[in-house]
């Protein structure tokens, strides 16, 4: 009985800490970028094609600008501290094990973003922006 307990609640744990890419977070980053652990400079040939259309169409949807407007500045490998990608926000409950995934600067010409996903695009989330 304290297993099928114990797995439900790991399974709730789990399936809370993570959104997906149709849910982008508008959470308030910590008050710094502490959460990178790791990274190692790669240019954008590194992520594939399908995962730089599905990266711009995320930030495209969230910053309410075309596609095509938007280019992909830099991208590095990066390991974040937790299923949060190290920006957690209030009252966010995040699984704490290292999450492969990206560090993306992207920019329309005017403004640049700078964002964390994981590995599979499944989480993108916003850093800084300028």
């Amino acid at each position: 009985m304290q297993q099928i307990v114990f797995m439900i609640a790991v399974i709730l744990l789990l399936t809370t800490s993570c959104i997906s890419a149709d849910e982008l977070s508008t959470s308030v980053p910590g008050p710094d970028n502490s959460g990178l652990e790791e990274t190692v400079d790669m240019s954008e040939a590194s992520l594939s094609s399908e995962l730089q259309q599905a990266f711009l169409q995320a930030v495209a949807t969230e910053q309410n600008i075309s596609p095509a407007d938007l280019s992909i500045v830099k991208s590095a490998e990066a390991d974040w501290p937790d299923a949060c990608l190290g920006l957690s926000g209030l009252d966010e409950f995040c699984a704490q094990m290292i999450v492969p995934g990206w560090s993306i600067s992207v920019t329309d010409g005017e403004k640049t973003w700078q964002y964390r996903t994981d590995l599979d695009m499944t989480q993108i989330r916003l850093a800084t922006s300028e």
